[in-house]
């Protein structure tokens, strides 16, 4: 027996992920509410979850393309879910802000549904329930994919083998793991539509969907950030590296902006930035990895890579 689990990522966040938590929050909570319900109504209470939480495209009702996102048809399926939400999840939160967070998260689980019945044979008639996060959750991969590339997905192991128990943990860059699992999911998705199943199973084309509209949400989203950062007026000047200080008089400081950060990035310096701000130049790539940063307190030029403020 072997498991592969995806533990962290070598990225440490600059806001509490209130809107992450509260999700992961709503997922559980719903998730217990109909245990319970199931434990005291039985089946009836069952079916009528199905057909008024799921969605179900022949005959479910608007408000279940939103619905779907929350419920879950066992334990292990919600906790999968919420392990890859609070891992990739409060990352892209963290970039893009609490709110459009949301926004996009919701926005990535209608892709999903509409990517699920794009792939059913009946399409809109037909009569296959969908429900669970993973479509939205797929979107959020989609986002840590676009902002966090260069960054690395800690996994740890653990195997059993002739009453032998190992483990171990490693990491892979990121840009590589998740092209790998939109790849098994398009695959699958590709085999399932070929083969017009109609059984039930794991929900390969919403999860391309999600991807894809996360995709489609995203991209947009970092080349208006670029765009933004490349109008930002900065001063400009071109002492040597060996200072150990910046000239700040060019350009002061907004208040509640301290401590100020500036940057050196081929000899040509720039600033003052706030902490956030170069965060999100890190994330995005529009600051070369040679470039070097100094900040109030600091006897000497650091390189980029060295900041983890």
């Amino acid at each position: 027996m072997f498991i592969l689990l995806p533990v962290g990522v070598n990225y440490q966040t600059n806001r509490l992920p209130v809107v992450t938590f509260s999700l992961m929050g709503v997922n559980t909570l719903i998730y217990l509410a109909s245990l319970i319900a199931r434990g005291n109504g039985g089946a009836e209470t069952e079916l009528w979850i199905f057909e008024n939480l799921w969605l179900t495209p022949a005959y479910s009702a608007w408000y279940t393309y939103l619905t779907s996102m929350f419920v879950h048809a066992g334990f292990f399926h919600l906790l999968g879910n919420m392990m890859y939400l609070f891992l990739f999840g409060c990352c892209v939160e963290d970039i893009i802000g609490r709110w459009k967070f949301l926004v996009f998260y919701l926005l990535g689980g209608l892709a999903a549904g509409f990517g699920h019945i794009a792939a059913t044979p009946d399409h809109f008639s037909s009569d296959i329930p969908l429900g669970g996060a993973s479509g939205a959750v797929t979107a959020c991969l989609a986002g840590f994919l676009v902002l966090f590339s260069k960054q690395e997905i800690e996994f740890r192991y653990f195997g059993f083998f002739f009453l032998r128990v190992f483990s171990g943990e490693f990491s892979v860059a990121a840009w590589l793991v998740i092209s790998f699992w939109f790849a098994k999911d398009l695959l699958f998705a590709a085999l399932t539509f070929a083969a017009e199943s109609t059984g039930g199973g794991v929900a390969f084309a919403a999860h391309v969907g999600g991807f894809l509209g996360g995709l489609g949400l995203i991209i947009p989203y970092r080349l208006l950030q670029r765009k933004a950062i490349a109008a930002t007026p900065t001063s400009t000047w071109q002492p040597s590296l060996a200072t150990t200080r910046p000239n700040r008089e060019p350009a002061v400081a907004e208040p509640n902006e301290i401590p100020a950060i500036y940057l050196s990035d081929g000899g040509v310096q720039s600033g003052p930035f706030t902490t956030h701000h170069v965060r999100q130049m890190v994330s995005l790539g529009s600051i070369s990895p040679d470039s070097y940063y100094w900040q109030e307190g600091m006897a000497e030029w650091s390189t980029i890579q060295d900041f983890s403020a």
